[in-house]
């Protein structure tokens, strides 16, 4: 902007710029999902419900992904019957959308092409589109008769300390009840999705895998989870400053690195101040690889280069593994190039399923694992040596300091998680002896032994 006036006889002139708004107006939403119909237009109520979401909760872009997918199932449904999403007027309800969705998802699922989750979710997730339309007095959405019909429900729940509670919720009768059953012989454990702790013998096979296979980046990424239980998002959002301390300068081990926001660091539900514990021969490794020409050489083709924030990992490109959420939502200039996809950690777990899954079958032909496993992997880990360590006299003494230090460890909102890593083993134990004892008697009795 010019400046331009007179001062004692003289003409001045200057540019000045003006100060930037310090808060962000979210007008604009990165790797935003658009549902498009047949022709390749955007589906709008879907956009808008969506658009909603993202202004709601501008920085959890990510999330609308599995909603847009849902709402894409819904709309190539209706196009494939030449169905109108407003279109209300049929007297009898199963003649309406909805009600016609909910019968194909069934059909879905008793054909084996759906998960009974995945059609859940697919439900619930219409319906909260049309909760919207019907909800917002702009979508101008009144249909002629009833999408479905509502009740209420008591949900009873245990909250954090344990205590019973009930919550009322109202549900459908389009809703598709997802109430899966439970496999007293399921190896994993729940802890923000299904997780299988390895056995000992696996995980010396993976790390043996890991040294075979060479690739440096990928494998500190496994020293982290296995030694941390530090999940994805967390790993590959780690920072060059959280480990360009020398090793012999940080005064107290195990050394801590904080997480969450503001530290660049992403974690689940950005949870915040919490703390990665990292013990001294995996910092050193880390620092080791921070200071290596290898790492320097993927920095150097980054805008960043050298600067402390940079992310520790990158690929031989210099792009991130995993971009956090505060790069993901910082403003960018127009003329950047748009990525085709979102960085969210592929190429580690494509690495996983074409390289280190068939190396260790070679010797462990039924091994499998997800990146996250290794997370429930430390926490057995963990468990089974304090165990150990207390002896069979002092584990009822060390149960509740074992309790509350695995919590802070992994993070866990609830010690209700943090009890299902304490009876693992107990549980698995005591019903492998149930079931060798019964099936011993019953072979017996088969065999005609007396």
């Amino acid at each position: 902007m010019p400046v331009e006036y007179q001062r004692h006889g003289q003409h001045i002139k200057y540019w000045r710029t003006p100060i930037q708004p310090t808060a962000t107006r979210w007008t604009e939403f990165r790797s935003f999902p658009l549902v498009v119909d047949g022709s390749g237009a955007p589906w709008v109520p879907a956009c808008l419900w969506l658009l909603d979401k993202a202004q709601a909760k501008p920085r959890n872009i990510s999330s609308l992904r599995p909603l847009a997918q849902d709402l894409a199932a819904y709309k190539a449904f209706l196009d494939a019957l030449a169905l109108e999403w407003d279109d209300f007027s049929a007297v009898e309800k199963y003649a309406r959308p909805t009600y016609m969705f909910r019968n194909h998802l069934h059909d879905q699922l008793n054909a084996g092409e759906l998960k009974k989750s995945t059609a859940s979710r697919r439900m619930s997730t219409v319906i909260s589109c049309y909760r919207f339309l019907m909800r917002n007095s702009r979508m101008n959405f009144n249909p002629a008769n009833d999408p479905w019909v509502e009740s209420e429900l008591g949900i009873e729940y245990r909250d954090d300390k344990g205590f019973k509670q009930v919550v009322s919720v109202t549900t459908t009768d389009i809703a598709i009840k997802n109430s899966p059953r439970q496999d007293a012989w399921d190896e994993t454990i729940q802890d923000g999705g299904k997780l299988r702790p390895l056995p000992v013998e696996e995980q010396k096979a993976l790390v043996r895998a890991l040294k075979e296979l060479g690739n440096l980046e990928y494998a500190l990424m496994h020293y982290m989870a296995l030694l941390t239980s530090a999940r994805e998002m967390t790993v590959l959002t780690l920072r060059v400053r959280d480990v360009m301390r020398p090793p012999e300068q940080i005064p107290q081990w195990s050394h801590k690195i904080r997480c969450g926001r503001g530290t660049g660091i992403d974690t689940k539900g950005d949870v915040s101040d919490v703390y990665l514990s990292m013990p001294r021969e995996l910092y050193t490794q880390l620092h080791a690889y921070a200071v290596s020409e290898r790492a320097r050489q993927r920095r150097a083709k980054t805008a960043l280069r050298e600067d402390p924030s940079n992310y520790l990992f990158l690929t031989q490109h210099g792009q991130p593994f995993y971009e956090s959420k505060e790069d993901r939502n910082s403003l960018r200039d127009s003329t950047e190039p748009m990525r085709r996809s979102a960085l969210d950690g592929r190429p580690l777990r494509k690495f996983i399923e074409q390289r280190v899954i068939p190396l260790v079958r070679k010797n462990y032909p039924k091994f499998k694992y997800r990146f996250h496993d290794l997370r429930a992997t430390f926490g057995m880990n963990w468990v089974d040596f304090q165990m150990q360590e207390a002896g069979p006299e002092g584990i009822a003494k060390r149960y509740q300091w074992a309790r509350d230090q695995l919590r802070k460890l992994m993070w866990h909102k609830s010690a209700i998680t943090t009890d299902k890593y304490l009876e693992y083993r107990e549980h698995m134990h005591h019903l492998q002896l149930a079931q060798e004892g019964w099936s011993r008697h019953l072979i017996e009795i088969i065999t005609g032994a007396e």
